[in-house]
């Protein structure tokens, strides 16, 4: 292999970083509990955002639209 040596052999290694395989119920659970974590992160922050919230001077409001149509001449 032109003298490249690698601790894997038969293995795709680039710069120090190796290919791996990993089965998909792995990646199902990790993508599960990143998702989770994101989750409880926002959840937090709307909470916080909540408390500062006072009914005089409200953050945001509940937007609500109304199409109505004229009776036309």
């Amino acid at each position: 292999m032109g003298g490249v040596t690698s601790r894997f052999p038969d293995s795709i290694e680039i710069g120090g970083l190796v290919l791996c395989k990993t089965p998909t119920e792995f990646t199902e659970q990790r993508d599960a509990h990143y998702r989770k974590l994101a989750t409880g992160q926002m959840e937090t922050v709307d909470n916080s955002f909540m408390r500062e919230n006072d009914p005089r001077m409200p953050l945001f409001r509940e937007r609500n639209t109304k199409v109505t149509f004229g009776k036309g001449a």
